[in-house]
């Protein structure tokens, strides 16, 4: 029993410190690249990592989505950016009486914290996977995107609710949780698809002797998990509906940010060809067509080691975006939480590897967020 409470205790205080240890050690790290030319100010900190994406859910969380025609008689709406995470920050902005970029940033960070929990059981309570995947979402190379105004933080807190929800046969919770996320990004509806194979798996699996269609007819708490799993997304139809009479708005708004659907084969081609004019450093189109092929090895990765339902969400998520063009596709595929989760453990089997990455990580923070501040193309 002693020794039962002491590795409990020795659990919990590597959940708990490991996150905050990091969330310092990014946060240092983010400021010193931030106050590398700048006269450091907290409020020019926050202001300087709000980059792109970011104005305009801080707009959305002020004031609310456009109606028609919008207010400054542009052709770009806010339709596209879905609701759960701008609410969210209002919600926190209105409750502590903050700002709402400092709301936002608060929220994010607790979000990407708790994603980091969420991830403990996920990684079979592996200590070095974690460090990595903690080190990674707060002090990596791209933790701007989980500590600044952006969905990914919630993307991926709600991704991972959902995959633990799935690996203890609890539907009803994996159905709340999928809900939730096609409430923060498009492509997080089809997080029902992983549900649905390893619905199939558990039917495989107890052998009950009648079909699968017969078998979840049987089950209420299944069929109500997958019936809710898109409600998110029907509530924001149905919302564009009624107030903009649109209810697909959030997709016909994209060819004002210059989405068009195209060939991806096509663009992943021409960001590969785009061969910067001078030196050896990848141009951004290239590094965008790079991560997202790697994105798509790792989706091939996940599948050969039988994690089907989440090998076809993160393809679905890498290859959808890619029907346009390459545009924030590092962000997309940074975030996916499978992806990250294969590779923190893959990553923290041998020591000797462990610690290269997790020093790497740490000093690309520094640098990758100099770039973000900057503008580079490719962290879009």
């Amino acid at each position: 029993m002693k020794l039962k409470n002491r590795s409990r205790h020795r659990d919990l205080a590597i959940v708990i410190a490991m996150p905050l240890a990091f969330l310092v050690i990014g946060y240092g790290l983010r400021y010193g690249a931030y106050s590398f030319g700048h006269t450091p100010s907290f409020a020019d900190y926050l202001q300087s990592l709000c980059r792109w994406d970011c104005s305009w859910y801080v707009r959305i969380a002020t004031d609310g989505y456009d109606g028609y025609p919008t207010a400054n008689q542009t052709n770009v709406g806010r339709w596209a950016f879905f609701p759960l995470y701008p609410l969210m920050v209002r919600t926190v902005g209105t409750v502590f009486q903050l700002e709402i970029l400092s709301a936002a940033v608060l929220t994010s960070t607790v979000l990407a914290c708790a994603a980091c929990l969420v991830a403990w059981p996920l990684l079979g309570k592996d200590s070095r996977a974690y460090a990595l995947l903690c080190a990674y979402v707060l002090s990596g190379p791209l933790s701007f995107h989980f500590t600044s105004v952006l969905t990914e933080p919630l993307f991926l807190l709600l991704t991972s609710c959902v995959l633990l929800a799935l690996k203890r046969s609890n539907y009803l919770a994996a159905g709340a949780f999928s809900a939730l996320l096609s409430a923060t990004r498009l492509v997080g509806v089809f997080i029902v698809l992983a549900s649905l194979l390893k619905i199939y798996q558990d039917y495989r699996l107890q052998r009950p002797g009648k079909p699968f269609a017969y078998w979840i007819l049987g089950k209420p708490q299944i069929l109500v998990a997958i019936l809710i799993s898109p409600a998110g997304l029907f509530a924001y139809m149905l919302y564009l509906r009624v107030t903009v009479g649109d209810g697909l708005a959030f997709g016909h708004v994209q060819r004002a940010f210059g989405r068009v659907a195209g060939n991806p084969i096509l663009f992943l081609w021409e960001g590969l060809s785009a061969v910067p004019a001078e030196g050896w450093i990848p141009s951004p189109p290239q590094w965008s067509a790079l991560v997202a092929v790697g994105g798509l090895f790792m989706c091939v990765l996940l599948a050969w080691r039988r994690q089907y339902g989440a090998a076809l969400f993160c393809t679905l998520c890498i290859v959808l975006p890619l029907f346009t063009n390459l545009a924030s596709i590092v962000r997309y595929v940074g975030g996916l939480a499978p992806i990250l989760l294969l590779g923190a453990q893959i990553l923290s089997i041998r020591t000797d590897v462990f610690i290269v990455v997790l020093l790497l990580l740490l000093a690309s923070c520094y640098l990758v967020t100099q770039a973000w501040i900057g503008g580079h193309l490719a962290l879009v």
